[in-house]
């Protein structure tokens, strides 16, 4: 009986470890920009190649350090980044059956509810995306006007999408009641 339990056990740990190194490799490969911006018609025709995505700092950096989708998107831990490509792939899949996204007009009418989202999320979380990349005690602003910006919101406890809401993406107006300085 303890050389079945044994098996059974060792059995259990192989499937374990298999199940544990199948779900890292599916969210890297649904973590990259290629899945992102070729996964639904409405992300490389509205967001990959737009231009103000395309050439954003966070697209095009001097220091040759490049931002990915998954970077601002899908956090760390690997339990929740499975269960934000759940929830969001079937959301996208819904959204990509409902809506003519041939139509430009459908996309702009959606946008607002979009960035709403994602701002109202990095409002909850404080912004965990940026600081995953960026330490607030170590940002140099050039400007006196940034850094003065910067130590208020520093003191007053905001966080870095209060400001920098439209940073990446083609502008949104923000929602109303949204926090923004």
């Amino acid at each position: 009986m303890l050389k079945h339990k044994r098996v059974v056990l060792f059995i259990g740990v192989v499937i374990g470890v298999l199940l544990i190194l199948t779900a890292e490799h599916v969210n890297y490969v649904t973590s990259t920009d290629d899945f992102c911006s070729n996964s639904c018609h409405s992300m490389n025709k509205y967001i990959a190649n737009d231009e103000v995505y395309v050439s954003s700092k966070h697209r095009t950096s001097d220091s040759g350090i490049m931002v990915s989708c998954a970077d601002c998107h899908i956090p760390k831990p690997l339990l929740l980044a499975i269960w934000v490509h759940v929830k969001g792939g079937v959301n996208d899949s819904i959204s990509e059956l409902r809506n003519d996204f041939t139509n430009p007009a459908v996309w702009e009418s959606l946008k607002p509810q979009l960035a709403k989202q994602v701002r109202e999320q990095m409002l909850a979380n404080d912004s965990r995306a940026c600081r995953n990349c960026h330490t607030m005690s170590k940002i140099a602003v050039s400007s006196l006007e940034g850094q003065r910006a910067h130590a208020q919101s520093f003191f007053n406890k905001e966080t870095c999408i209060q400001c920098h809401y439209n940073l990446v993406h083609s502008p949104v107006e923000p929602h109303e009641g949204f926090a923004k300085k």
